[in-house]
């Protein structure tokens, strides 16, 4: 009989439904979720603890995800809710977190305050993090781009099982140290993905095809996410910022609002905003400040068949007839 794991930190105190929460509206009732502690800096890390002491954290992010994954299907609980504590300064490794694992769970970054853990992948060809299931958080990490890979790949495919819908991917940064190949990449059509307050910069490959963020094929099928949210993150320095593959795939009614897409001082990007590719459209695009060039000709492209809302944009080429004299957007970028 294998015994449910019982201990529980109180890394958010007075969440509702764990027990002992401070709550004033007597939401007491008891959790399954497990708060885990991964530090390889440690006095006595090692996977073959139960993870949940802080005293005796794991040694690996992995570890951490497969003794979730592993005690959810030995219980026959639901996890979802557990959280991953990154003690740590660095990790260096490659992660998969697969659609076997609990739902909606949360990997932060538990470093001391100003610093954020570093986290880089282990080969040159595998992403740093994997997301195959759903709803998990990712928050407070730093990611050293693979020259390869991604920091974070965000999957859903029907054929081969895996759902990373719901994603939430912030306060993170995503440096591509000028031999990264892509922040994070939409493999497949994962939906409603939200990309918040991160900074993405210094995404380089000789072949200047390098994207901050990226939708890219698959051998299963072409796909469009959708119903993402794209808000407050800050592009830098890079060979392209957001983009997809040949202009075949794109964003289907979703949120861009609240970027700043920098022209680059060391680095001036071929694409800044690519929506082309879209099967629907209609995105709405707002709030953001344009650098550069706003036209096709600068790297700023609307889906052709439903280019959406593309106005109340800040940008600084007054020249184009799609921004007003006062500098604000008010119509989709054109050639």
């Amino acid at each position: 009989m294998t015994l449910p794991l019982i201990r529980m930190q109180p890394w958010y105190p007075g969440q509702q439904g764990v027990d002992g929460s401070d709550v004033a509206l007597g939401l007491r009732w008891g959790t399954t979720a497990i708060t885990l502690w991964v530090d390889p800096d440690a006095a006595d890390p090692s996977d073959a603890h139960d993870g949940t002491d802080p005293l005796h954290p794991l040694e690996t992010i992995q570890g951490a995800v497969t003794k979730l994954t592993a005690h959810q299907t030995a219980q026959g609980v639901s996890l979802s809710g557990s959280v991953i504590v990154l003690g740590g300064m660095a990790y260096t490794e490659a992660v998969t977190i697969p659609a076997a694992a609990p739902d909606y769970c949360t990997i932060v970054g538990g470093a001391p305050s100003g610093f954020r853990p570093t986290w880089a992948s282990d080969v040159a060809a595998s992403n740093c993090l994997t997301v195959q299931s759903e709803g998990w958080v990712i928050d407070g990490i730093e990611f050293d781009c693979p020259a390869s890979a991604a920091g974070i790949r965000v999957e859903e495919h029907t054929v081969n099982g895996t759902n990373a819908y719901k994603t939430t991917i912030r306060n993170c940064v995503f440096d591509g140290l000028w031999g990264g190949l892509y922040g994070v990449d939409f493999y497949g059509a994962p939906h409603r993905i939200n990309i918040l307050n991160n900074w993405f910069l210094e995404m380089h490959q000789a072949a200047n095809d390098a994207f901050c963020i990226m939708i890219t094929d698959t051998a299963v099928g072409p796909g469009n996410p959708y119903q993402c949210s794209i808000i407050g993150n800050r592009f830098s320095d890079s060979d392209n910022y957001i983009g997809n593959l040949a202009a075949i795939r794109g964003f289907n009614v979703s949120l861009f609002q609240g970027n700043m897409f920098e022209t680059g001082v060391l680095l001036i990007p071929a694409i800044f905003l690519d929506l082309r590719g879209g099967t629907r459209g209609e995105n709405i695009v707002t709030g953001n400040v344009f650098c550069g060039d706003y036209s096709n000709a600068g790297g700023y492209y609307a889906n052709a068949a439903n280019p959406g809302m593309w106005g109340g944009n800040i940008a600084e080429d007054v020249l184009e007839a799609e921004v007003s004299d006062s500098g604000f957007t008010i119509a989709p970028p054109a050639a």
